[in-house]
């Protein structure tokens, strides 16, 4: 992983949210969210939820031994990135303009009929800080005609 140090960043005007934690979150930072079925944010589990936006590096604990940074309660609060350009951890290879999704709350190479939480403005490997443009929408499903043979 690269070696970054995101403390006392700053998302110049970014739009975002706090929305209570319906679960208890090992580490929420630069995670996919969404919302549960009562309307609280967990880890966005795959592609077929959609996608709030990002939780901030700030999210959850502030732990300087490291050793619970970023956790969250449940009812703990959580700021969350709704859109413009933001730091998503990756859970696989992502190149650059590849659309993303959730895979566990980290980011992967979107597929078809899946939501896309944003576009990568960068390419990285597992476990990397991916930038990204938030954009969320349904990637349409691919559509494979049959081909006749006419024999």
């Amino acid at each position: 992983m690269a070696n970054r140090n995101f403390n006392g960043v700053q998302i110049n005007q970014s739009v975002t949210v706090v929305e209570q934690a319906g679960a208890e979150i090992a580490d929420a930072r630069n995670r996919i969210m969404a919302y549960d079925k009562d309307g609280n944010v967990v880890l966005a589990a795959d592609g077929s939820v959609v996608p709030v936006g990002i939780a901030l590096i700030e999210a959850g604990i502030n732990d300087i031994s490291g050793v619970e940074s970023g956790k969250v309660n449940v009812g703990d609060d959580v700021d969350i990135q709704i859109k413009d350009i933001g730091y998503v951890l990756a859970g696989g290879d992502i190149a650059k303009g590849d659309e993303v999704m959730a895979s566990g709350g980290l980011a992967v190479k979107a597929e078809s009929g899946n939501y896309v939480a944003g576009i990568a403005l960068s390419a990285v490997t597992k476990d990397e800080y991916c930038r990204v443009q938030i954009t969320k929408y349904q990637k349409s499903k691919e559509v494979q005609e049959e081909v006749k043979d006419n024999g």
